[in-house]
């Protein structure tokens, strides 16, 4: 597996970046162990969690982070992978308080490390923002827990475009690097406005203006919901079959309330003549390369003009085989452009 060096950071990731948010939830201890045993064994090293992370279970706490510290201690890989953790997401109990400031945040700190047995987070976002907060105290609060050797490095997770700006603008004033890395939601598929499967209105949809900007700046990248949760890999287990020429609006609301096997939160998000025509695409790719539709959509994003590492979750060892196929695909750019500009320009 070929490493990457993240944007103004001295850590070598891996391309890929294991997510761990169904830890504790849709993975029990033993099943995610064997998750991040053969994802080290193949060379994976990068491990996105977060201290809400089965929160939104009662009596589950910060689960996902719990069991990524236990196999740390047990299979003797502390300090050995990156670990990314997240904090400042709002409470489940009271999602109206905002959590952005440096007691909660510490707070959250704190229990991360506690957890996962580490006296400094390699990676840490900031997993929500708050609008209101000026940018110069969101810097303050991330440069002092820096000094104080915390966090390594920070970057944000669900922050829109003009507050990125306003956050770069501070830094540069400051004559600091620039905004090392943005996570917020992206994938190859489009999301239909107002159908994300995840309700959630905190949660920030990658946009163009977005892509413009981490081209002009150069900062990196870090998708979640990478997959889209597997949607062209789900149409092709049903089987769904069909040429260009029958996709008109009446073929698409016929097929749609044929389809029963893909959620009503998928179709609502998903279903459209864009991302059918991607579904057509990748299964042409998939003909000429032998690749899984899963590993070629994840492989689209190692042909951006920026660095971007994509977040993934597995639940299997075959899904855990598509995003390690991923990371060893290398076609040329040209089949990959033109398929997606972020926003649904396509």
């Amino acid at each position: 597996m070929k490493y990457i060096q993240l944007n103004n950071t001295a850590l070598n990731i891996s391309p890929i970046c294991l997510g761990t948010a169904g830890f504790g939830d849709k993975s029990d201890l033993e099943k995610s162990f064997e998750i991040l045993d053969a994802f080290v064994q193949a060379g994976g090293n990068f491990i996105d969690t977060a201290n809400v992370y089965c929160k939104w279970l009662k009596g589950h706490g910060n689960c996902s982070e719990q069991i990524i510290g236990k196999w740390l201690k047990e299979s003797g890989m502390q300090g050995k992978v990156i670990v990314a953790t997240k904090g400042a997401h709002y409470s489940f109990e009271n999602p109206g308080r905002s959590r952005v400031n440096k007691e909660d945040i510490r707070m959250d700190l704190d229990e991360s490390c506690r957890t996962l047995g580490k006296d400094e987070i390699d990676f840490y976002w900031l997993h929500r923002d708050d609008p209101k907060k000026p940018a110069e105290e969101i810097v303050d609060i991330l440069e002092e827990l820096k000094k104080e050797g915390r966090i390594r490095y920070y970057g944000f997770s669900n922050y829109r475009i003009e507050r990125l700006k306003e956050i770069a603008r501070c830094l540069r004033e400051r004559n600091l690097s620039g905004i090392t890395a943005v996570s917020n939601q992206w994938s190859l598929a489009e999301i239909n406005p107002g159908g994300n499967t995840n309700p959630d209105p905190t949660l920030v949809e990658f946009s163009r203006e977005e892509y413009q900007w981490h081209c002009e700046t150069g900062a990196a990248a870090v998708p979640f919901s990478s997959t889209a949760m597997g949607f062209f890999s789900k149409l092709q287990k049903m089987g769904l079959s069909f040429t260009e020429a029958e996709m008109d609006e009446s073929w698409m609301r016929e097929k749609e309330s044929q389809i029963t096997d893909l959620s009503e939160s998928m179709k609502k998000s998903y279903w459209n003549e864009t991302n059918l025509r991607t579904y057509l695409k990748l299964l042409k790719l998939q003909k000429e390369t032998g690749h899984s539709l899963q590993s070629l959509s994840l492989a689209y994003f190692f042909h951006q003009p920026f660095q971007t590492v994509p977040v993934t979750g597995v639940s299997n060892h075959s899904q855990l085989k598509d995003v390690l196929d991923a990371c060893e695909i290398d076609l040329a750019p040209e089949l990959f452009g033109g398929w997606v500009n972020a926003g649904g320009d396509r």
